[in-house]
């Protein structure tokens, strides 16, 4: 079984509606692999998976507001 989760980019799984429309990629792409249902119910587990992750964002390391220093 292919692993078609890694062969597409993050940006284009953002842009999957995960219904299986004619234009996404995606959806054509595990719909001819696995056929309409298989594909589709396997599309969405991949979809909600791929999506979940989050990416490394930019992290703040100043002071808290109303943090105080010393008191505990």
């Amino acid at each position: 079984m292919p692993e078609l989760k890694t062969d597409f980019k993050r940006k284009t799984w953002k842009d999957c509606c995960g219904k299986g429309c004619k234009k996404c990629e995606i959806a054509q792409t595990y719909i001819g692999e696995f056929g309409r249902k298989e594909g589709l119910e396997k599309l969405n587990a991949d979809r909600k998976l791929v999506l979940a992750k989050k990416k490394g964002g930019k992290k703040s390391g100043g002071k808290k507001k109303g943090a105080k220093k010393g008191k505990s």
